[in-house]
């Protein structure tokens, strides 16, 4: 799932000219496929709860793999945009349930374990997916993409039916099968409306109507699913659940610390290529080498976590994550590239060391039969959090490029830009990742008021 939607990130602009379609028609690929995973994470995960998390999960990349090979035939930009919706709702339904999987198949004392060799995947993934799908790319075509994609999907479906052993079996049969439609599709609306609201904010300004009247349905639908939970005998997730502090806080640490870490991500390709002038094959391996720490990191803190409790390692990935970014508001125009390299890699390595232990220890604070819609709603914090923290971030770069006179936008920024232009830039993002490191700091009183964990959950 890593490698699909980094290769169909990479695949945009060769859609765009094949179908020679606008960018912001083509970039609908991309973010109907994000939205469609955004509103189905949490109903597929409770459904996995009720229903199995591996059955979920292998009908999910099912659903992947036929949509993807279908969309390489796709003979029109707006079918390609229709099957990535459909694909986002099969990706929805692996995503929700992969965490929930993973821990039904080891012992709950090695819960820290199982989530760092998780983490440990979804960093090789990110960094050896961008340098496949580029070769693909470069040599073939994007319908040749696709159906590669569509091809590792088949076989992964395959490979779990037959080889996993799931401990998380449910009893209940279809007839039996309820569940709370109304909360779900309250949800939908909520989540779909909010990360709309970030990305028509940054376009258009948050001050705009459009943009106003996004969030007001957004929060139209956040209140009537909360009061819709509250009345349904069996509700998609149980609110009395962050009365407990340690889901509490380990879900507000969750959202903050990738709200605050999510816009290095997003800008540091903008100041490596436009900035320091290197070539996207080169930020490719850059960016690579920060998803191995990563993956190295998440190992050995998962691991560790197990051992001496979560509380020190979540706390220390927002300490290096912090570091990361006080290293990266040292960028000017002239910066050498270790400068940026050293702030990438810290912040990479941040994620994993407090993805698994944070992990461990919200989904340790609750009954495994809330496992799988656990999972979905802490993939939906996160998308969440990178969303506003994003939008908040252009926002606030533009607003610092605006003040100094110049065009408050990133699309013009080009090699070929002034230098006064690209140091107005630079400026912009040194405040997003000043105020980076406020949000984690934040996040570490967080951790620290909801207290410590048991060190086997």
């Amino acid at each position: 799932m890593v490698v699909d939607q980094g290769g169909i990130m990479l695949a945009l602009p060769s859609i765009s000219r094949f179908f020679d379609s606008d960018l912001s028609t083509t970039q609908w690929v991309l973010i109907g496929y994000v939205l469609s995973i955004s509103a189905s994470l949490l109903p597929m995960s409770r459904i996995s709860d009720l229903l199995g998390h591996k059955k979920i999960y292998v009908w999910g990349l099912t659903l992947v793999a036929a949509t993807t090979i279908f969309a390489g035939f796709s003979n029109s930009i707006g079918l390609l945009i229709v099957l990535s919706l459909v694909r986002g709702v099969g990706s929805g339904m692996t995503q929700g349930t992969s965490m929930a999987l993973v821990l039904s198949i080891f012992a709950s004392s090695q819960g820290g374990k199982a989530l760092g060799l998780y983490i440990s995947v979804v960093g090789i993934g990110s960094g050896v997916g961008p340098l496949i799908a580029g070769f693909i790319l470069n040599s073939y075509s994007w319908r040749f993409l696709y159906f590669f994609l569509g091809g590792l999907g088949v076989i992964s479906a395959a490979a779990v039916s037959l080889l996993v052993r799931s401990n998380h079996v449910s009893s209940i049969k279809f007839k039996e099968f309820r569940f709370d439609w109304i909360g779900a599709a309250l949800f939908t609306i909520g989540i779909a409306s909010l990360l709309q609201t970030t990305t028509w904010g940054s376009r258009i300004g948050f001050s705009n109507p459009i943009t106003i009247g996004i969030a007001c349905l957004s929060l139209a639908g956040f209140a009537g699913f909360i009061y819709k939970e509250m009345l349904v005998e069996e509700p998609m997730i149980d609110l009395r659940l962050f009365r407990n502090k340690l889901f509490s806080s380990g879900v507000s640490a969750h959202f903050l610390f990738f709200a605050a870490t999510s816009c290095s991500f997003f800008f540091m390709p903008f100041f490596l290529e436009i900035v320091a002038g290197y070539s996207p094959q080169q930020i490719g391996f850059i960016m690579g080498a920060g998803a191995i720490s990563m993956s190295i990191a998440g190992a050995f803190c998962g691991y560790l976590s197990d051992k001496f409790g979560p509380f020190l390692f979540s706390i220390g990935g927002f300490v290096v994550a912090a570091l990361g970014l006080l290293v990266l508001t040292n960028l000017t125009v002239e910066a050498t590239w270790k400068l940026a390299i050293i702030g990438m890699l810290s912040t990479s390595m941040a994620n994993g060391i407090f993805f698994g232990p944070n992990n461990k220890q919200i989904l340790g604070s609750v009954s495994r039969s809330f496992h799988g819609v656990i999972s979905g709603f802490m993939h939906t914090t996160r998308n969440s959090g990178s969303a506003i923290g994003i939008s908040i971030g252009t926002a606030i770069a533009t607003s610092v490029m605006a003040y100094m006179g110049y065009e408050p936008t990133l699309s013009d920024l080009t090699s070929d830009t002034a230098t006064s232009v690209l140091d107005s830039f630079v400026r912009g993002i040194k405040f997003v990742f000043w105020g980076g490191v406020v949000v984690l700091i934040l996040g570490i009183f967080v951790l620290v008021l909801g207290g410590r964990s048991k060190v086997n959950n």
